[in-house]
């Protein structure tokens, strides 16, 4: 009789951000489909709904460690752990464990979850990237790296869809991501917006739905650009929340400076809204290679504002292009991106 997979989830914090997110819907999913599965989370900093959103049948280890405090403990205690509990695969989602992990390397699988992902520790591993970008950043880095792409997923059926596609009035364009403009980009969405508005467009508003570092210095530009008025900062929300609330907007734009993935892209195409996203990063890889939203060149305020005139301007168009994606981003359904890692773990068990 075939012995259950074990496999062993490695992260540093669970915490409410995209990767942390779906790695809960990975594990409890793994769990439904007969997987042994444990999660390692080796510092202090969690968030508690998300810790109880994990199903009860998995093994939860938790070390408790203060950010930063002493790595050599760390790897003692993480590596004794790997010795006792024999795991098939060792599923790490942070690049620094590469280092960490002494024992069973053979069974080490590391996700990039982002452009520019050190390889350093990483790049003789199992590797699994989360789009076709991801893996070709990693292939000109490391061109002898073993590389398997294996997409997000999302909760598709779990999305609320647009029922109301009458032509607004008031344009709610929405935004969901950290608020770090170094990656997410959503200083050049504003700029963008008070460059229509200076030029007559009105009826434009403008929603962030995050937390982040840059918050002020974002509601301090939306003053500056006079459109204050017309940027709302509804804070930090849970999925749930964000999984009723999407069909509520009109478009989704996503003028990311770097992004593997675009988990919120993503869920925007399964609630039906009309996509702009920057091009040939994650997200425009996630609509199709651009077929299925309007892009614009990286950091181009000005294309960016000409993007989101044409959405308007020809919506019933914009919608018709959504109601694609609607069916299109069922390939990334939580269950196939299950299904691709159950496959890749087989394939790394079964190493020598």
């Amino acid at each position: 009789m075939q012995k259950q997979l074990h496999v062993l989830h490695c992260i540093f914090s669970l915490t409410t951000g995209g990767t942390e997110t779906m790695l809960v819907d990975i594990i409890n999913r793994q769990i439904q489909t007969g997987l042994k599965v444990s999660l390692l989370i080796i510092n202090n900093d969690l968030d508690q709904n998300l810790l109880n959103a994990i199903d009860c049948r998995t093994r939860i280890i938790r070390f408790n460690r203060q950010p930063g405090a002493n790595p050599l403990l760390l790897l003692a205690k993480l590596n004794i752990l790997i010795a006792a509990k024999r795991p098939h695969v060792i599923h790490i989602h942070n690049n620094k464990l590469g280092r960490l992990v002494r024992l069973r390397r053979k069974r080490l699988l590391f996700t990039a979850h982002h452009m520019g992902a050190p390889m350093e520790y990483c790049g003789k591993l199992n590797i699994s990237a989360i789009t076709d970008a991801v893996a070709d950043d990693i292939k000109a880095r490391v061109p002898q790296a073993r590389v398997t792409v294996v997409h997000n997923g999302i909760r598709t059926a779990d999305i609320l869809p647009r029922t109301d596609y009458s032509t607004p009035r008031l344009f709610r364009i929405i935004q969901v991501g950290r608020l770090v403009c170094a990656v997410k980009g959503q200083d050049v969405l504003i700029r963008a917006v008070a460059s229509l508005v200076r030029k007559g467009r009105e009826g434009i508003e403008l929603s962030f739905i995050g937390a982040g570092e840059d918050e002020q210095m974002l509601r301090q530009l939306a003053e500056k650009e006079g459109i204050g008025n017309f940027v709302k900062f509804p804070g930090l929300k849970n999925r749930e929340y964000i999984y009723s609330h999407l069909k509520n907007y009109h478009a989704m734009c996503h003028p990311s400076r770097s992004e593997g993935f675009g988990l919120t892209v993503a869920e925007a195409m399964a609630a039906g809204l009309p996509l702009l996203v920057t091009e040939g990063d994650g997200p425009w890889e996630v609509a199709d290679h651009g077929r299925l939203c309007r892009s614009f060149p990286k950091d181009n305020v000005e294309a960016c504002a000409e993007a989101i005139e044409k959405l308007i301007d020809n919506y019933p168009e914009s919608e018709a292009c959504a109601r694609q994606a609607r069916h299109y981003v069922r390939r990334f359904d939580i269950a196939n991106t299950v299904d691709a890692y159950t496959a890749l773990y087989n394939s790394i068990a079964a190493q020598k």
